[in-house]
């Protein structure tokens, strides 16, 4: 495990103003205050200036003492706090933190986002509940159809739809994947608990026609199943929107032990489908996106991972999570690890 540590917190700025002013008023070079302060000269100039951990409690009161200004004084004008949490491994964590991602590069070159549902037919059920169809492709659209790829079923016999995940779901679906299915396509779904899931399932030949001929999703067992071309297209909040819906049903958050006698600091962001035309499709999409995901096989399926701060900051900014359960596990890790997780956004934005 790692150790209770008392830290100094600054607002975003701050303990970089702190430093150079402190610099700046004693005449001092950054060797010349590292040695002062007794502390590695990188460590000050990089790590504490530049904000990449917070300012250990003992070296801001060393630095009190060279201004000769109380440390109530100090915090104040800084608009600073002393904090206690845990500590883990300082400048191993940190140079992890500061690896470097690529840029957003969008290859696909498709920017058709309209849909024709002229010859999707309505049955009486579908008439009688005012199903409405969505005629474009938007990130609302993009993040129901992840979901689809996760927990949904289109079966192949009849007009039959199914979405549904572990029980421990359960708040997803009533407070995300209920707005979601009114504000998509005006159904009140019927969600409740199955022997071993919760969901719903459907028989709508309207919903099944938008799915299978307008969108191309096929019905059956999903093993082999590959993206849809519509979902190809040169828009960013499209292919984050389908990235979430997908990652928050069959993927997974977590933080995990790296080095021995820490916590679970470390974070893994990882999605597992049986389907390797999936996984590829969307590790061509999370590369796009800066991402740099490692694929991996295990015995009966195929595995995406994406390793550390740096990806989980990016993945946080530009994805983000509808789930509750993955937003809990971020907000818990950030409280516990502030100084890793103060770039990490806990939610979608």
């Amino acid at each position: 495990m790692g150790y209770m540590e008392k830290r100094v917190t600054f607002t975003n700025g701050k303990q970089k103003k702190f430093l150079l002013d402190t610099k700046k008023e004693l005449g001092l070079s950054w060797i010349e205050l590292a040695k002062k302060l007794n502390v590695n000269c990188r460590t000050l100039e990089k790590s504490y200036q530049y904000e990449y951990c917070n300012l250990p409690y003992n070296l801001f009161i060393k630095i009190c003492g060279l201004k000769n200004i109380s440390k109530t004084k100090m915090l104040r004008q800084y608009k600073a706090k002393i904090t206690i949490f845990e500590s883990i491994i300082g400048r191993k964590a940190f140079g992890e933190k500061r690896a470097k991602l690529q840029e957003i590069n969008i290859k696909f070159e498709s920017e058709i986002l309209s849909l024709n549902n002229s010859d999707i037919q309505l049955s009486r059920y579908d008439l009688g509940k005012n199903i409405n169809l969505p005629d474009k492709l938007t990130p609302e659209l993009a993040e129901e159809i992840g979901i689809h790829y996760g927990d949904g079923f289109l079966s192949e016999n009849r007009h039959e739809y199914r979405l549904k995940g572990d029980k421990k779901e359960k708040e997803y679906y009533d407070l995300f994947i209920r707005k979601l299915y009114k504000n998509l396509f005006n159904l009140d779904i019927n969600l409740k608990e199955y022997e071993t899931t919760y969901g719903f399932e459907i028989t709508s030949k309207a919903l099944w026609g938008f799915k299978n001929k307008v969108l191309g999703i096929p019905a059956g067992r999903k093993n082999s199943i590959a993206l849809i071309k519509i979902i190809k297209v040169n828009d960013t909040k499209i292919l984050t929107s389908f990235i979430r819906g997908l990652f928050d049903t069959d993927g997974s958050v977590c933080f995990i032990k790296k080095y021995k006698n820490l916590g679970n600091y470390y974070p893994l962001i990882t999605l597992t489908l049986k389907s390797k035309k999936l996984i590829f499709d969307v590790a061509e999409i999370l590369s796009m996106l800066g991402l740099n995901p490692k694929i991996s096989k295990t015995k009966s399926c195929w595995r995406i991972d994406l390793n550390g701060y740096k990806r989980l900051e990016v993945y946080s900014k530009l994805i983000g999570w509808n789930n509750p359960k993955n937003i809990v596990r971020v907000i818990n890790w950030k409280k516990q690890y502030p100084e890793l997780g103060k770039e990490v956004m806990a939610g979608v934005m």
